[in-house]
């Protein structure tokens, strides 16, 4: 099995429009936590962030079915790489304001958005066995 590698006109043909957005929607989860709404009430911790966390996966694959994306764990890796940065860029912005927005050390920070990639990677698996099953049911 040959191993392609990606080329810049390949990165250029994903939907940036669509990772930036889906990143950006990913920052519900922090903001709800920056607010307090996972302190008390429905959302109380751990309901709450797990709840959050359940809603983004599915937006994230149900957004790359429906779009049907060419590459669609390349696109989601990108999303959780995005929400990644995203979330570090909101912490630091918070540094002045919150004594709570700590600035993870840079090791962390490679790690958090590699991580939040990965996720987004494993999300992106479970979108094109989705896309493919439903290219064999239109074609059967």
């Amino acid at each position: 099995m040959a191993i392609k590698e990606t080329s810049r006109s390949d990165l250029r043909e994903l939907p940036w429009g669509a990772i930036v957005a889906l990143g950006a929607f990913s920052l519900a989860r922090p903001v709800l936590s920056i607010v307090g709404a996972y302190d008390d009430g429905p959302l109380k911790k751990p309901v709450g962030p797990l709840l959050l966390t359940g809603l983004i996966i599915v937006v994230w694959i149900a957004t790359a079915v429906v779009r049907r994306f060419d590459r669609p764990v390349e696109t989601l890796a990108f999303v959780g790489a995005a929400y990644g940065v995203l979330a570090l860029l909101l912490n630091l912005s918070l540094q002045p304001f919150l004594d709570s927005a700590e600035l993870p050390p840079v090791p962390g920070m490679f790690a958090m958005v590699l991580f939040n990639a990965a996720q987004g990677a494993v999300c992106g698996l479970v979108a094109l066995a989705l896309l493919r099953r439903r290219s064999r049911s239109t074609r059967g």
